[in-house]
């Protein structure tokens, strides 16, 4: 259990770490969107064993994350998508499956939450 706590430990600091480098400012008095959803990043890390394929589908704590990100802030649950599609090697090292991370609200029973839903820039 002790591992587990570790292994999402750096799993959301890694994402966090190198979407927060890769994510240009938003305008002034916005902060990074990186920064703001930041916390949403943490979240999804109830789902890294449906993300790494360890699990069919996702745990009911992963699902109410999403879905809780969804109502609170589209925009963070669109930058989460957005940034899984577009992966990076961090998430590949971990063993994350950016085709698992895109399919989340649709497994997770999300209507209108599919990256096709998100706004472009």
């Amino acid at each position: 259990m002790k591992n587990l706590h570790l292994n999402l430990f750096l799993v959301t600091m890694t994402v966090v770490a190198s979407l927060s480098a890769a994510t240009p400012a938003a305008p002034a008095g916005g902060g990074a969107l990186a920064d703001e959803c930041s916390k949403d990043f943490q979240k999804v890390t109830l789902c890294l064993d449906f993300a790494t394929g360890k699990a069919p589908k996702p745990s009911k704590q992963c699902c109410d994350a999403i879905q809780e990100t969804r109502e609170r802030d589209p925009k963070c649950l669109c930058f989460v998508i957005q940034q899984a599609k577009t992966g990076g090697q961090a998430l590949k090292d971990l063993g994350v499956q950016e085709a698992k991370l895109i399919q989340l609200p649709s497994s997770c029973q999300l209507h209108n939450a599919s990256i096709s839903d998100c706004p472009s820039a």
